[in-house]
């Protein structure tokens, strides 16, 4: 049996957080999916091929890519 969708989750958050402007990663269950979220003011060539990267290891299941700015601290 393969990896929950809260297994791959650790896994890519582990992996990729910090990296190539993703700055966060959860889950949307009722698509059944994991959602990277990706710094909007990066530039796409920078996580382009990372986001390939991570739909491999969290294959079956799919990743949605949400682009915002990351959270200011204040």
């Amino acid at each position: 049996m393969g990896k929950s969708l809260d297994e791959v989750k650790k896994t890519i958050t582990d992996k990729y957080l910090g990296e190539a402007g993703i700055h966060g990663v959860g889950i949307s269950r009722s698509r059944n999916a994991l959602r990277v979220y990706v710094d909007s003011s990066s530039r796409i060539d920078d996580h382009k091929a990372t986001l390939e990267e991570i739909r491999k290891v969290a294959a079956p299941y799919s990743v949605l890519e949400i682009e915002e700015e990351r959270a200011k601290i204040t």
